[in-house]
């Protein structure tokens, strides 16, 4: 597939052994996806045990430590918190970068930091393998039916390679750019959700304030081009008609604007608005909401 093209269909995958390592939501649709399409399934011991343990029901192997797992597999998943733990997994004494056989590949879903990823990616090209990112969009739910989009850092050689594994849990897999590319694009991307988000919250509480009644707010808001998905998910979740909306945390998606203003403070590029909604989701973290779902920032 070309750089930004998702209009052919992606390849058939190849079952094969694949690492995945972070069953937590997200990684549990992805790992039930992997299985569905017959490869060979090695997890890491979690200390959540209700993701691996769904793995393991389904056929996953699983191990004790990273280096055992990596004994196992030419292939592995990330789908982690963020970049901190993405370098942990990598770099550890017993990680994959020490005891993955040389010609291993690592694509890395999380939402990590870019420098980290092209910092990572150089460092394991030293050791014999390739370190690529493929942040994806989209919920556990449609994880779990292969329904997530990848946007993928890595040159043209390894495309192919890696769009044949993602196509087991995303519909469309898009080559973005060199390594690191996915994880700019993803971060942008959150920052415009994030964004978005936080304006929709405020609106919800600003039309409370003013005894306006939401059900007419959203018909009125339905009609025009001011419609979003996540005005939608918030008013569904306020009228109490879809309690799981929208399941992020308020601290990830602090994290992830956090992460984007700090990127566009790096690249010089003046993002005022978006800072603004970074500190209001910072606000709500510090007062104890952080581990509500997105949501319940519209609560007045």
């Amino acid at each position: 597939m070309s750089k930004g093209s998702s209009a052919n269909p992606a390849p058939k995958t190849i079952k094969q052994s694949i690492g995945l390592i972070g069953a937590g939501r997200m990684g549990t649709g992805i790992g039930i996806s992997l299985l569905r399409q017959q490869n060979e399934l090695h997890i890491k011991v979690n200390k959540n045990r209700f993701g691996a343990d769904r793995l393991m029901d389904a056929g996953a192997r699983e191990h004790a430590s990273i280096a055992e797992l990596a004994q196992h597999v030419s292939v592995v998943v990330l789908s982690l918190p963020s970049s901190r733990e993405v370098e942990t997994v990598c770099l550890d004494h017993d990680g994959l970068f020490v005891n993955m056989c040389r010609g291993g590949l690592i694509i890395d879903c999380t939402t990590s930091y870019p420098a980290s990823t092209i910092a990572l990616a150089k460092t394991a090209e030293r050791r014999g393998l390739s370190f690529i990112d493929a942040p994806v969009t989209r919920s556990p739910e449609q994880a779990e039916l292969g329904l997530l989009n990848a946007m993928v850092g890595s040159d043209a050689t390894l495309f192919p390679v890696a769009e044949r594994i993602l196509a087991a849990f995303c519909e469309t897999v898009m080559h973005v750019g060199d390594v690191g590319h996915g994880h700019k694009l993803k971060l942008v991307y959150n920052s415009m959700t994030m964004g978005i988000a936080a304006v929709a919250a405020e609106v919800c509480q600003f039309a409370d304030s003013l005894q306006i009644d939401l059900v007419t707010l959203r018909s009125l808001v339905s009609r025009g081009s001011t419609n979003s998905g996540i005005f939608q998910a918030f008013a569904a979740f306020l009228l109490g008609e879809k309690p799981d909306a929208l399941a992020i945390s308020i601290a990830n998606a602090a994290k992830d604007i956090e992460c984007a203003v700090r990127l566009a403070r790096e690249s010089a590029v003046s993002v005022p608005v978006l800072d603004a909604a970074a500190q209001e989701l910072n606000l709500s973290v510090v007062a104890g909401k952080g581990e509500l779902t997105l949501p319940h920032l519209a609560r007045s």
